[in-house]
């Protein structure tokens, strides 16, 4: 049976981790005693999230407790999206529209439904908002990938070894993928560089979004978070979570509603 997957509450962090589980096991052989590793369980995704419990309109506290419930016991799981590598220093200017692009959704007043004349010539006519970054086609060599991009902004150190990014399919709104930076990569003059990655993107000629983030479902790892509220000032709940896939739960049932 599926289980019930939440998406994350609007708490206020003060503090997180996104880092990568890969147990490994020791094999040595008897007769020549040679030493070799290999991977002994899945690669995971493991992070911590810590929740002020005052932030956010001194709701933290609340939402916390409500999740607790919702996942009752640690049977259901959460939708988390990554830390930033350097939020303090770098993030929060890279989140503006000079690294990302969003679709623009036209809508008739404060209706629900999209406007119907986006379209030109019989096509999807597509509005974005922010700095529409272009990839071209990716390469491999070696054990990396290779994006060319065009359009970023011009001399300037568009992304940071660790840093995630999203390319989107222009074709399917609805399809992306991640890939994550091996190396520094400034652009030239027209806004132009080759990315490298950690792996080869399937997407060509995509959306891609330098401020990217990855993301992952996941289980409460070890027992739920109990904090103790002092008789004055902030505390916080800190969650440790592991990844978890469909094929070992039996699939997931997406609850995206759940917070508004």
């Amino acid at each position: 049976m599926p289980i019930n997957v939440f998406p994350w509450p609007p708490v206020g962090a003060v503090g997180a981790e996104w880092t990568l589980d890969a147990p490994t096991a020791r094999l040595r052989s008897m007769l020549t005693g040679r030493d070799q590793m290999q991977a002994s369980q899945r690669r995971r995704r493991v992070a911590t999230v810590q929740v002020s419990a005052l932030a956010a309109g001194r709701m933290g506290a609340g939402y916390c407790e409500m999740l607790k419930q919702l996942l009752d016991g640690g049977i259901h799981a959460v939708r988390l999206q990554s830390s930033p590598i350097n939020w303090w220093l770098d993030e929060l200017e890279r989140r503006g529209g000079a690294y990302n692009s969003s679709i623009l959704a036209w809508r008739a007043g404060s209706g629900p439904d999209p406007l119907a004349w986006q379209t030109a010539g019989g096509q999807p006519l597509t509005f974005y908002v922010g700095t529409v970054i272009t990839g071209g086609a990716p390469t491999s060599a070696g054990l990396w990938g290779y994006l060319p991009i065009s359009g970023a902004p011009g001399n300037t150190l568009v992304a940071r070894p660790g840093d995630f990014i999203r390319i989107h399919d222009l074709g399917d709104a609805s399809s992306w993928e991640v890939a994550r930076i091996v190396r520094p990569a400034r652009t030239n003059g027209n806004g132009n560089v080759t990315l490298k990655l950690d792996r080869v993107p399937t997407i060509s000629g995509g959306r891609v979004n330098l401020a990217g983030q990855d993301e992952a479902v996941f289980r409460v790892d070890g027992g739920l978070p109990r904090a103790v509220q002092p008789v004055s000032g902030d505390w916080a709940y800190t969650w440790n979570f592991r990844e978890v896939f469909a094929d070992e739960v039996g699939g997931f049932t997406e609850r995206p509603g759940t917070w508004t």
